[in-house]
Order: structure tokens, then sequence, then C-alpha cells
């Protein structure tokens, strides 16, 4: 699967699908598929809706705003009862509350059923905003505890006590020795200044500095000393006091905790909607069709990395019509011609699709499969079979086999692409194999198998379908003469002129394939500045042994 999901370059188009909410997120990490059609019609019924909302709500900016703005703010809460939160989990539990509020009112009434929202906290709601608290904020307020507040109003006497007779201490020392604190813990001060040692060292700590100087502090006075041994006690009383509270809330949370799940699955099943539709309405895609027929309609389907690729070079891209068939089906067409676009698309309009996305076609009707397999070249390759030690056909053969376990059980749903399938072994042996592979997987009911290759002396077995890519033009002598865009040197501003003007001049279009060896190899090769004699040569053997 992820060598198929590789091939189509899958990922980059799935990170443009972005939840806003934890939930969401921890989905997008997983990135599964769905294998059963009603759970798919759900969930484009879903993106539908919000489809709807969102063109409904164009010309509102604020109230979309709103909603993005409640979903990036909704937290992860805790999904289990534990027997007591602290302050943090309930300030996410009440921050959660919050948002799914606020998310739901500015939902209308369809939505709300569609996706379950419903409240009905507003007594823990209460609770945890008792005192003067703002909305995203939570504190133990004096207000959940009477005992609470009397120990708090305790504590700041104390504190205030403790703050008189430091001020008095510190105001005394000014007096007898002109030394100010202020707000500072102690003084370095010149020894001389220190006439009288045994008077100061009764209301300051005096410790030599160096040579010159002293380091003084101020005493605590014996009060300051027994109102914070007081202080002390009273934060301990408060604590437990906090906990008793903290207990108590904890309680109501345990017994929303129904409530709490039902609110985060309605909003987890909006986020991802809502993050569908967005990039349905930003890409303009459309919604796939799910059947129980063993085919794949394309109409219009975008392969988006080779689009946006031919944007960036300035060169026309040309979505693909096609049907597939259940059963087996060969692509033939020179480099440059568009044979693995081709497998590349319908990869990519497969996976989005079971992905619970919209897609980039203007028809894309398909079927559920539960084996995606892909066999052929992959990004890295090199650097694996070096590791490995195995060759290029060595690791084609591995996931032939993988890929043959569920197509010879005939197994609910195969879906299986051939890029250039045993290029690296002789011609014969490989055409051979490949005859062999398609031959078995004509007969399979619930698989649809397509290869590109060049080997043009496959057997034409009546069960198998035979395609081609339309390529540069009918007629091999035409087409050089007709395009004048022979490059005469081998510098790469023209090559890359001549490669991009091969690309406007390609015709990227599946015809059906009737058996007459046809290459658009050698004019290619001409266009690439090849030098003339040797292309000459080339189209002479080509012309000797296709007669």
């Amino acid at each position: 699967m992820n060598n198929f999901a590789a091939y189509a370059d899958f990922e980059s188009f799935w990170a443009k699908f972005s939840p806003k909410t934890p939930y969401g997120r921890e989905v997008h990490e997983k990135q599964d598929l769905f294998f059963d059609a009603a759970e798919l019609k759900k969930i484009y019924d879903q993106t539908d809706a919000l489809l709807a909302l969102r063109k409904e709500l164009c010309g509102d900016p604020s109230r979309l705003s709103l909603i993005s703005h409640h979903l990036k703010q909704l937290p992860r809460i805790s999904e289990h009862g534990q027997s007591c939160l602290d302050e943090i989990d309930l300030f996410q539990v009440k921050k959660f509350l919050h948002n799914y509020h606020g998310l739901m009112d500015q939902l209308p009434e369809d939505v709300r059923r569609r996706f379950g929202f419903q409240y009905c906290s507003h007594a823990l709601e209460e609770q945890l905003n008792l005192g003067q608290q703002s909305a995203e904020t939570f504190y133990i307020a004096d207000e959940y505890s009477s005992e609470l507040s009397i120990i708090r109003a305790e504590i700041l006497q104390a504190d205030a006590g403790i703050k008189k007779l430091e001020e008095d201490r510190r105001a005394e020392i000014r007096d007898k020795f002109g030394f100010s604190f202020e707000d500072r813990a102690f003084l370095l001060v010149p020894k001389e200044s220190v006439k009288d040692l045994a008077s100061a060292s009764k209301l300051m700590a005096i410790d030599p500095y160096d040579d010159l100087a002293f380091s003084v502090r101020p005493l605590e006075c014996v009060g300051a000393l027994t109102l914070a041994e007081k202080r002390q006690e009273l934060a301990q009383q408060e604590r437990i006091s906090e906990e008793a509270v903290l207990e108590s809330l904890s309680k109501l949370v345990r017994a929303e905790l129904p409530n709490l799940t039902a609110y985060r699955q309605a909003a987890l099943a909006f986020d991802l909607a809502w993050a569908r539709a967005d990039m349905a309405m930003e890409h303009s895609l459309i919604r796939p069709k799910i059947h129980k027929k063993n085919h794949i309609c394309v109409q219009n389907g975008i392969y988006i990395p080779c689009q946006s690729l031919c944007s960036k070079h300035g060169l026309p891209y040309t979505p693909l019509d096609a049907t597939f068939q259940a059963g087996s089906a060969v692509i033939y067409g020179s480099n440059m011609g568009g044979k693995t676009v081709v497998l590349q698309t319908l990869a990519f309009l497969q996976l989005a699709a079971q992905s619970g996305l919209f897609v980039p076609a203007s028809r894309f009707e398909t079927r559920i499969f539960n084996n995606f397999h892909y066999i052929g070249e992959r990004r890295g390759d090199s650097d694996r079979q070096t590791q490995s030690g195995l060759s290029g056909f060595a690791i084609e053969m591995q996931q032939l086999m993988e890929a043959w376990r569920s197509i010879d059980a005939d197994q609910d749903g195969t879906l299986l692409l051939m890029d250039e399938f045993a290029r690296t072994t002789s011609s014969t042996e490989a055409e051979a194999l490949l005859t062999a592979v398609l031959e078995t997987i004509a007969k399979k009911t619930n698989t649809i198998a397509l290869c590109s290759t060049h080997f043009h002396r496959l057997p034409r077995l009546p069960e198998v379908r035979f395609l081609r890519m339309s390529g540069l033009s009918q007629c091999l002598e035409l087409r050089a003469e007709n395009l004048e865009i022979k490059a005469t040197s081998l510098g790469n501003e023209a090559k890359n002129s001549a490669i991009n003007e091969i690309a406007k001049h390609m015709t990227y279009s599946l015809v059906p394939d009737n058996g007459n060896q046809c290459s658009d190899a050698i004019a290619v090769a001409r266009m690439l500045g090849v030098d003339e004699k040797l292309v000459d040569r080339a189209n002479f053997f080509f012309q000797v042994a296709n007669p």
C-alpha cells in the first residue's frame, strides 16, 4: 500500500487536507482508507452539506471566521474519568465547552442534527465559571468554598502583617544607619559606615564582602517569623480545601463524560467534513460515485502533481478520459508519451476517493478496492537495492508475489498497476512473464490491472484490452518535418526547449491499439538533438524490422 501511495505522490495531495482540532489532526496523521461504501456515502454527504453551508456563508466572512476560530481553539480533553482532575485539566474542559458551544451556535439547525450537535452541560459550565473568570480561563475562586474564602482572607492578613513588620524593620535601619534597602534583599556598604557593629547586628545580618565593604540584609523580627509559620499552616489548609473543590468539580466532570464524548464525536465529524469541504472548494473537486460494478470511469481526471509541474514550466496539461473494465489492460506509448501519468492519475483518484476526499475530475465512478498493489520502480529503489543486495528484477518479483496473494485468491477488489513490468530482464522472458500475468488476471472478476509497457510482441489475448497513448501524430514521416523543433546542441537551454516543445505537441489521450508496431522514440530522439545521421540510420533499421 505504501508503494502504491508513493507512486501516486498522494502524500502531497493529502497534505492539503487540514483539520483544525487535535482529534482531526490525529485522523489526518493515520491516513486511513475506507472500505465500506455506506461509510463513504455518509462522509460524502457530510462534505456536500458543508459545501452548501460554506457557499451560503460566502457573504458572511465573520461567521466563517468564528467557525474556524472555535475549531482551532477546541483542546484535547481527557477521555477517561480520572479520580481527580487538576486545574489544567479543568481549564481544558472549560475551554472545550466554551468553544464547542460557540461552534454550535454558528451552525444552522439542519447541520447540527446531521453531525449530532447538542448541548446539555450548562450546569457544569456554570460551575466552572464561578468567580469573575473569563470564558477561557479557570482558577479555584473563593466562591467555590466558604472555608477556602476564610483561609485566603487569613493568608492575606498574615501577608499584610509580615509586610508591615518588614517595612518597620527597614525603616528602623534607615533611621539608625541611613541604609535604604527599598525592594533590595541586601546592600553593599562601606565598613566604616557600620560604626557600632554590636548594635547593628541586632537589626541586620552583616557579612564581610571584601576589605572595604560589608554585605548587609535586614533580620526578620520574631513577630514576622511567627506570622510566617502561621501562613505556612494556612497554605496547607488552603491546599486541602482546594483539593476538596477539585474533587467536587472532578465528580461533576465524570458524570458529564457521556455528553463530553458525544460532543467530541460531533466536533470531530464536523472538523473533518469542514476540512474536506474547504479542500473541495479550493481545488474544484467533485464527489466520486461509488458503485458495485467492476469498472472505473474517469472524465477530465486531473493528476494534480503533474498538473502543477506542467503549470510551473508553462506546459499544457491533458486530463484523463478513460474507462477501465474488470480484468487486464495494456498501455503502449513512447517515453514522454504519458503512460505513467495515466497509471498515476488512476491511483491518485482512487486513493482520494477511498480516503473520503472529493476528487479533481468532472466525473469519477469507481468501486471499493480492498487491495492496492504497484509493481515497478519506486523512489529510492536504487539505495534499497544496494542495501538489500536485490536487483530491480528481484524487487519486482517480490512485489508480484505480494500482489498475487490477493489476485490468485480473487479477493474482493484488487487494483494492480504495473509500470514497465520486468523491463530489467531480457525482452523475450519479460514478455512471457507479462503475458502469463495478464492472461490470469483477465479471468479475475474482482481485479482491475493496468500495465504500461514497451513490449509490442505480446500475444493479442482476446480477454486483454490493448490501448496506447496517441503520441506525437499518426504519421511517423511527418513528425519531425512538421514540428521543426530539432535541438542543434546538447546545451541545457536547447534541451529544455526541445523537451517543452515535445510536451506541447504530444497528445496525451488513450486510444485503442490496433496491433501495428509504432513508436515516437526515434522522432523524440531527433527532437532532443541526437545526431541526424544516427537517427536516420536507426529509423532505417526500424522500418526493416517493422515493414
